[in-house]
């Protein structure tokens, strides 16, 4: 038998056109997506989804509001909050009402981190996975690159070595050309661009790492690049030091997007973290997709 199909949803969805991904039935796994120029469900997920519905599970890969094929809605006073809600409102219309496991990857994990700090939830989640997401963020010169896009094919391939470790990526055309047309949808530039506004009369950002991670009573696994150019080094030790019950998988060779750049190691990795709480899931053989 060969792996599930991954299914393309749309909807409308409390007034917001929405994009999703969709695999397999179970226990609900929702991965959520990083938010540089171009991400989606479709650039980042393609091998873990049929992976894990192979393992029992519902799988659910949203398009964030304003990124891939959902609608290029800004709100300029509580953007990951509006991000969250609609997360939330897509969950209800399909009718879960319980997460297994939440996956964020980059701005999909401080969003995630987000709400499981919150007093008060939009959502159940069981347990988390936290990929390339948490301590300080991007600053510096990387921060500078992250946001130096010109919407040229060059330029894309310029965020994706930014990314990834090695060349294997930059110089994937067909990964890039999905990128940079992903960039480019009406409103997707304009969208992410607004990003880097701030009100002349804004309070800076606080210094430091501003997350509860105490708060975080929930198995919670964290998953680094060894050659992540966008993140400090020993950051996935230090916040899983202040959680109650965390551990750390360290991928060599890979940046800041492990489920691209090594879904094998990746896949394994969630194998044996989503089996201690789901053993029925979980057969005796590694996942058998390849890398990308």
């Amino acid at each position: 038998m060969g792996p599930q199909p991954v299914i393309k949803r749309s909807a409308d969805v409390g007034g917001i056109g929405t994009h999703w991904l969709e695999c397999g039935a179970g226990p609900v796994v929702l991965l959520l997506h990083g938010g540089a120029w171009g991400e989606s469900a479709e650039t980042t997920w393609p091998a873990v989804l049929p992976a894990l519905a192979d393992l029992g599970f519902r799988v659910i890969a949203p398009d964030w509001l304003g990124f891939g094929g959902t609608d290029k809605l800004r709100d300029f006073v509580d953007l990951p909050g509006r991000m969250l809600d609609h997360v939330a409102a897509l969950l209800r219309s399909l009718d879960v009402t319980e997460i297994h496991t939440a996956v964020g990857l980059s701005m999909g994990g401080s969003h995630l981190l987000r709400e499981l700090a919150a007093a008060e939830h939009r959502f159940a989640v069981g347990r988390a996975v936290l990929v390339s997401a948490g301590g300080i963020g991007i600053s510096g010169a990387a921060r500078e690159r992250f946001f130096d896009y010109d919407g040229s094919v060059e330029s894309m391939q310029a965020q994706v070595a930014l990314a990834t470790s090695g060349s294997r990526w930059s110089a994937d055309e067909e990964y890039v050309g999905l990128r940079h047309e992903t960039s480019l949808r009406p409103g997707a530039y304009e969208w992410f661009a607004s990003l880097a506004l701030r009100s002349p009369s804004a309070s800076p950002p606080p210094p430091g790492d501003p997350v509860p991670y105490e708060r975080l009573n929930l198995p919670v696994l964290v998953i680094a690049g060894a050659d992540d150019q966008l993140k400090s080094p020993g950051w996935a030790a230090e916040i899983a030091a202040r959680m109650p019950d965390a551990r750390v998988v360290e991928l060599p060779g890979v940046g800041h997007l492990p489920p691209l750049e090594a879904p094998d190691a990746f896949i394994e990795a969630l194998r044996e973290f989503l089996a201690a709480a789901h053993p029925t899931a979980a057969p005796a053989a590694a996942p058998t997709s390849g890398e990308a």
